[in-house]
């Protein structure tokens, strides 16, 4: 019987050689088909964004044509109606406009700000930007130490105001960058001067409770040099017109919305936020467009564009 045993050996090494062969192609054929679940999910997730980007279009556009059904010599639109939603035409005083749209392939929703209801930062003075901050809550002695870099940071010269910071200062940090020395051409700038901090300019957030207001609600680098009495909150028409003023202008709009553009401010807006957010069907893709445009006549011209916008400071 021993002339059989080399036979006996091969066939064990003949069956160990297929298993490993089964066991190389199982990982080859797994692998090949992660592979393909990961390519699927990719395709179908760039789909999904893609669908969730063009309702986000939608949804500008949707705001652009609502914006635009304000005729030219129609007054006080824009304003807010009694649920402190921002209108542009009769019949929706009672009633919220419809700013969200369901479709079968997913939704948008959008928000439409006023510009002209805040403070030019670009024309502002100290005080004025004091007044917002302290109001905000910051300590006096913080606001100045805000304030000071921003008038530097705004103004054309190189000459620092008392708490305030020039080139010099941007120049030192680990990431050195230039000091504007003009006007600047997107509010988020803020976040560049010395002293700004992200709280401060988003506001505080705890869970979806409002802790504190930031200061970009209140202020805007895109804006007619004349302030909406009917649509600027009571901390930008204090910071502008005085507490005495500001207190008779929410009196007046509590009664309907003013007609007759009073303290050196207008009944008219050309400057308006809008941000659009488009979202699959299970709301698991979304994708926000921020863009500011310019009313003139019956046309609106774009003057900001981002078309990957995310909320900061939640």
């Amino acid at each position: 019987m021993s002339y059989l045993q080399p036979h006996k050996k091969q066939n064990g090494i003949a069956l160990v050689l297929v298993l490993w062969v089964i066991v190389i192609l199982t990982a080859i054929v797994g692998e090949f088909a992660y592979s393909m679940r990961t390519e699927l999910n990719i395709t179908r997730n760039f789909k999904e964004e893609e669908i969730a980007y063009q309702l986000a279009h939608a949804g500008i556009e949707h705001a652009r044509m609502e914006i635009l059904s304000v005729p030219e010599s129609s007054y006080p639109f824009p304003y807010f109606n009694k649920n402190g939603i921002l209108i542009f035409a009769q019949g929706l005083e009672e009633e919220d406009p419809e700013r969200e749209l369901s479709f079968k392939n997913g939704s948008f929703s959008y928000t439409i700000i006023d510009e002209d209801g805040k403070l030019n930062i670009n024309k502002a003075t100290a005080d004025q930007l004091k007044y917002i901050f302290t109001t905000l809550g910051v300590e006096t002695t913080d606001a100045d130490k805000i304030v000071d870099p921003v008038m530097d940071w705004i103004d054309t010269d190189n000459l620092h105001r008392l708490n305030g910071a020039e080139e010099d200062y941007y120049q030192s940090l680990e990431n050195p960058y230039s000091c504007k020395d003009g006007p600047l051409d997107i509010i988020e700038e803020l976040l560049l001067v010395k002293g700004m901090t992200a709280d401060i300019f988003y506001g505080k957030k705890e869970a979806e409770k409002q802790e504190q207001s930031g200061v970009m609600q209140y202020l805007s680098a895109k804006n007619s040099a004349k302030i909406n009495v009917n649509t600027a909150p009571e901390i930008v028409l204090t910071a502008a017109f005085g507490a005495g003023t500001a207190a008779n202008i929410m009196r007046q709009r509590e009664a309907g919305p003013i007609l007759i553009p009073v303290a050196g401010g207008t009944v008219k807006s050309v400057f308006f936020t809008i941000i659009s957010t488009g979202s699959n069907t299970d709301g698991t893709i979304k994708r926000s467009i921020k863009t500011i445009v310019q009313k003139t006549g019956n046309n609106l011209e774009t003057i900001y564009w981002n078309d990957n916008w995310t909320e900061q400071g939640a």
